[in-house]
């Protein structure tokens, strides 16, 4: 694959062109959905104020006393939509569900160790550690390519 980009200060806004001899290949399909879900925004609510955040800043979303957080770097955020129906609309973003309360996505995925008891152990870039449940080890793998 060839990577080649143009820079010019005449342009008035960035411009992404694809050119591929088959837009159904899974390396194109997964190049167009990262693109995608760099534009792909949540409004969430931090206090009293709501937030506009971008999924490719969000490192996982949790579920605590029937409310959804979504965790970044800096801050933890709460989202008005329930878990499943986060998990429904960001599976095709890199998101996997890894718990019956945790979602993560994928890009900020350091690495993942075996459990003694099934489970796994996935460790974020920003070195957290979140369990991987065993009912959702089999999808996990497949995601992650084991």
């Amino acid at each position: 694959m060839k990577l080649i980009i143009e820079e010019s200060d005449d342009y008035q806004e960035n411009e992404i062109l694809i050119k591929c001899q088959n837009q159904n290949d899974e390396e194109i399909q997964r190049i167009i959905q990262n693109i995608q879900s760099l534009q792909t925004s949540l409004i969430c609510k931090k206090e009293k104020a709501y937030l506009r955040i971008y999924l490719e800043n969000i490192l996982y979303i949790e579920s605590i006393d029937e409310k959804t957080f979504l965790y970044t770097i800096d801050d933890v955020y709460e989202a008005s939509q329930k878990l499943y129906e986060l998990e429904q609309n960001l599976q095709s973003q890199g998101f996997l569900r890894i718990s019956k309360s945790c979602i993560l996505n994928l890009e900020y995925l350091q690495h993942v160790r075996a459990l003694f008891n099934g489970k796994y152990e996935a460790t974020l870039t920003n070195n957290e550690k979140l369990t991987i449940n065993r009912s959702y080890v089999p999808a996990f793998k497949k995601a992650f390519g084991l």
